[in-house]
């Protein structure tokens, strides 16, 4: 599916309200990346960016972990961003709102970390070479992105959804300008009541379940629910997968 993303910003800020209470992968994925972070870093880092903060749920974190830094968010909708940074009590200078692969960032940082944002890149191997150009020396690129088996029960039922990259794929992107220094993956099943229950999940944490623009009609749902019943429905239960990804990355100080 290509990527629009003013799309992506405008379901992320519908989602607003309903992320927190239904991001369960998300918050796990979270609680991973911080002892993978805090292993990273040589130093006590002085400048942090954090790409994609959405709701906060790392920026919380990386305010516990590291509370006398200079930590600075992004993130594409720029109401989350500042929502973000108002719980945390990061200064409202210290936003960067707007589409990162784009956006001209005037510091360089010892530290980059996003949870969950980085298959939205739609140009990702010129994106980490412009990241490694925001890292200090020995600067640490630490992030979560999603694998190909990722809500893979939506791609087989609707043949939509987003093409997620393969950790090689990442790899080769990656290696001009980093150093792999780890790499780790989980798959995570999630059980629900039904496939309806499956689509509210998603639209509430800001996910398109199909490429496909058009309404979703009653012939259209019907058939959905009767084939992603016939999939993977077990115990009166159907599943839903994620498969997330974690890299970390050290600058190449060539």
């Amino acid at each position: 599916m290509e990527i629009n993303k003013e799309e992506v910003e405008q379901r992320f800020r519908r989602s607003r309200a309903s992320y927190n209470d239904n991001a369960r992968v998300q918050k796990m994925i979270v609680d991973r990346m911080v002892p993978m972070i805090l292993s990273s870093v040589k130093r006590v880092p002085e400048k942090i960016l954090e790409i994609g903060c959405g709701t906060g749920l790392l920026t919380s974190q990386l305010q516990r972990t590291f509370p006398n830094v200079d930590l600075y968010l992004n993130d594409l909708v720029e109401e989350l961003c500042y929502h973000a940074a108002t719980i945390n009590q990061v200064p409202q200078t210290c936003c960067f709102p707007g589409d990162v692969e784009k956006l001209f960032l005037p510091l360089s940082f010892d530290l980059i970390a996003s949870a969950s944002t980085f298959q939205w890149f739609t140009t990702p191997e010129e994106t980490f070479m412009k990241l490694s150009k925001q890292l200090e020396q020995n600067g640490v690129l630490v992030f979560s992105t999603f694998g190909k088996f990722n809500l893979q029960e939506i791609r087989l039922t609707t043949g939509g959804g987003l093409d997620y990259r393969s950790k090689e794929e990442l790899e080769k992107m990656l290696k001009p300008y980093f150093k792999i220094e780890g790499m780790e993956e989980e798959l995570h099943t999630l059980e629900f009541d039904s496939p309806l229950a499956v689509l509210q999940h998603l639209k509430k944490t800001g996910v398109n379940v199909s490429g496909d623009p058009t309404i979703w009609t009653k012939g259209r749902m019907d058939a959905f629910i009767k084939d992603y019943n016939a999939r993977f429905a077990v115990d009166g239960k159907v599943t839903l997968t994620y498969h997330p990804f974690y890299f970390v990355c050290r600058k190449n100080n060539l």
